[in-house]
């Protein structure tokens, strides 16, 4: 179950890596540290592209499914459930430790502002849980509204996101919703580039290469539409939707190569000199094909 990469490293010298009660039970203190207090604040910003898709869509928060992969502790997901409280979620992660630690949040969330709503799911929460990786999510095709990935992409390597961006295709409606939010990359911030990858000696092996991946590229090597760019502090939120109609890029089902995803052949990501000239600071604007804002 466990893929070798998130079983053989204890990122950021977490204590017992992902895999006990007490690494779950210290992990947000410890990343709040880190972050100077800011991590909820950049997190949140997840919930901006999601709050515009629904006003663009029309869409009824209480009639549509979203899912949480990676959820970790739930800390994030509760925010969700703050701003729609009666939309039916999924929290999916691959540690059981902090599986359990979220459904503890996500309880202690319908005790304050829910608790005398039946809200269905989990605990009458309106929540249920899965222990999967993303890159192999047991849920079938086209079933649910929104995907939502925090802090999860810098910890994985470049085929092993692919990998799960090809299954948020394939579980998302047409018209659906992926928000990946995570580190700042080069060129975000021009004046961080110099250091950016310094944070890889954090005990992060796959760093240096996520902070030059080319999303936008990724994503729509799959059949994804690129959505907004907002740059929060130290992270980025990126939003993408499926089409009605499968692009003629993908096989219908929303598959690709690593090759093909990044367009040289070589299953590396292609970053050009263009893709390092992004203004810092800039968000919150669309994103269209060939625009370097899309890294």
């Amino acid at each position: 179950m466990y893929p070798k990469y998130y079983a053989d490293n204890t990122f950021h010298y977490q204590t017992d890596g992902w895999f006990s009660s007490g690494s779950a039970n210290v992990y947000e203190f410890s990343t709040e540290a880190l972050f100077f207090g800011r991590q909820d604040a950049m997190q949140r910003t997840t919930l901006v592209p999601l709050a515009e898709h629904i006003r663009a869509t029309g869409a009824d928060p209480a009639g549509m499914t979203l899912l949480e992969v990676s959820c970790g502790t739930g800390r994030f997901h509760t925010f969700v459930k703050d701003n729609y409280p009666t939309m039916s979620t999924i929290a999916s992660d691959l540690s059981p430790f902090y599986l359990s630690k979220a459904r503890d949040n996500v309880k202690y969330w319908k005790s304050m502002r829910a608790a005398s709503l039946d809200l269905g799911g989990t605990d009458k929460t309106g929540t249920d849980y899965m222990q999967c990786a993303m890159e192999s999510i047991p849920l079938p095709d086209a079933s649910v509204d929104a995907v939502l990935c925090v802090y999860s992409f810098h910890e994985m390597p470049e085929g092993a996101r692919l990998a799960a961006v090809q299954e948020f295709y394939r579980v998302l409606k047409p018209g659906g919703l992926a928000v990946l939010t995570d580190s700042a990359q080069l060129g975000d911030r021009l004046e961080w580039d110099r250091n950016l990858g310094q944070f890889g000696n954090f005990n992060e092996p796959h760093y240096r290469n996520y902070i030059a991946c080319d999303f936008g590229a990724m994503f729509e090597s799959v059949g994804f539409n690129c959505g907004t760019k907002y740059v929060a502090s130290a992270s980025k939120t990126l939003s993408f939707t499926k089409p009605y109609t499968p692009k003629g890029n993908s096989d219908g089902n929303g598959f690709a190569t690593a090759a093909a995803a990044n367009g040289n052949g070589n299953g590396k990501a292609a970053v050009s000199a263009a893709d390092l000239e992004i203004s810092a600071g800039a968000g919150g604007h669309p994103l269209v094909a060939g625009d370097p804002q899309l890294n």
